[in-house]
């Protein structure tokens, strides 16, 4: 551990002087500006599986080729995106993936008071063996977890610019669907679909107040032996979300959580959750993040819900125009109702950023993680280090 974090504080540290990048985009006679990138790297794994013994550790060659195109006309905005995410490993080719992403935005002023979003994201992706729902099962699995989701939302606002006050209509549609592994994750298939109001109203300090509710309702596709597991999920806050000056900004809000099992033999929650995320900025080439986070969520393997805690510490620095460090800490601590299991989740990340041209941007980083668990076999040690490279036009 000593030495991954004298790697860390050695990243931290190193600075070059390069040009910063600066994608270009291709505009097109129909008005939208294409913006293609290439993201690509090598990293080393010591632990790809996250298994608590007999570590298989690997080298990864990572291939994301992404594109977005944009059509903005100051009044409304049209965004398509996708992106293919490939990784190669050398030692372990069981373990090879190749994920998609595709995503669409409108975003319009329907009037000097009304304003209207919709955005859709698709997924094919995939889980690496003994993490999300093979977590500690790694050794059981000859594959990744694949799976693929869909997100749809949007939102109608109404409030003119103008004035303080705003009130915002939302909803969101969520499914979920695992391709293989079937006897671990048949009965994790869901849908949700979310409905909420927020109020916002502007100070003239740069600060806004906000009251948050929502409702969501979820159903599994197929039944949990142990017990149903369909739920409703209430949700109020009230806080505040601020742009004081180029010094800082934020959100901090605190509310109530209820979470109701459709069947009794299952536990609700009741109970205080909150967000809280802070950026400071003493100079204008340093920020400092602080967050921390509550809520109530469904477990991926067993138990009836996980009350989550989370916390994180960053800190990004520009050594020069064209020079960046990023240090990050992040600690997920969960407790299990339901079955007797508390895990604790410690993440340190080190990157500096080496801006080789306009359109090249170099990375080296590396990742320490350290995870506890009061249930044999979910502790694990896992360290990656690493360096990707930006390409743009």
């Amino acid at each position: 551990m000593k030495s991954k974090l004298a790697v860390m504080v050695a990243l931290a540290c190193a600075s070059s002087q390069v040009f910063a990048v600066e994608p270009q985009s291709i505009q097109t006679g129909s008005g939208f500006d294409i913006t293609p990138l290439l993201t690509t790297g090598m990293k080393f794994d010591d632990n790809i599986t996250s298994s608590s013994a007999n570590e298989i550790d690997s080298w990864i060659l990572t291939v994301v080729p992404s594109v977005k195109a944009v059509l903005d006309d100051g009044v409304s905005k049209t965004e398509f995106s996708a992106a293919v995410f490939n990784g190669t490993y050398l030692d372990s080719s069981d373990d090879n993936f190749t994920d998609t992403m595709l995503g669409a935005l409108f975003d319009t002023q329907l009037s000097e008071q009304g304003k209207f979003n919709a955005k859709a994201d698709f997924v094919w992706g995939h889980e690496d063996r003994g993490t999300g729902i093979t977590e500690g099962l790694s050794n059981d699995q000859d594959e990744p977890t694949r799976f693929n989701n869909q997100t749809v939302s949007g939102y109608y606002e109404y409030g003119a610019k103008a004035a303080p006050a705003r009130v915002r209509f939302g909803a969101k549609y969520f499914n979920k669907a695992y391709m293989n592994q079937r006897e671990v994750t048949q009965f994790r298939d869901y849908d949700s679909i979310l409905g909420g109001v927020n109020f916002y109203y502007d100070t003239l300090s740069g600060t806004t107040a906000v009251l948050e509710s929502s409702v969501e309702d979820t159903s599994y596709d197929f039944v949990d032996p142990t017990a149903p597991r369909d739920s409703k999920d209430s949700n109020l806050k009230v806080g505040a979300e601020w742009q004081i000056s180029a010094l800082t900004s934020g959100e901090a809000k605190i509310g109530y959580q209820k979470k109701d099992f459709d069947d009794n033999a299952r536990d609700d929650f009741s109970g205080v959750s909150w967000i809280m995320n802070a950026n400071w900025s003493p100079l204008s080439y340093s920020v400092f993040n602080v967050g921390t986070g509550r809520k109530a969520k469904d477990p991926l393997q067993g138990g009836d819900y996980i009350k989550e805690t989370t916390y994180m510490l960053g800190w990004t620095h520009n050594w020069s125009q064209t020079t960046q460090t990023n240090l990050s800490y992040n600690r997920m601590e969960e407790d299990y109702v339901g079955i007797a299991r508390k895990d604790e989740n410690d993440s340190y990340t080190a990157s500096v950023k080496y801006a080789f041209r306009r359109f090249v941007d170099v990375t080296l980083f590396t990742t320490v993680t350290d995870k506890t668990s009061s249930v044999q076999g979910i502790e694990f040690d896992r360290n990656i280090t690493g360096v990707s490279f930006d390409f743009s036009l």
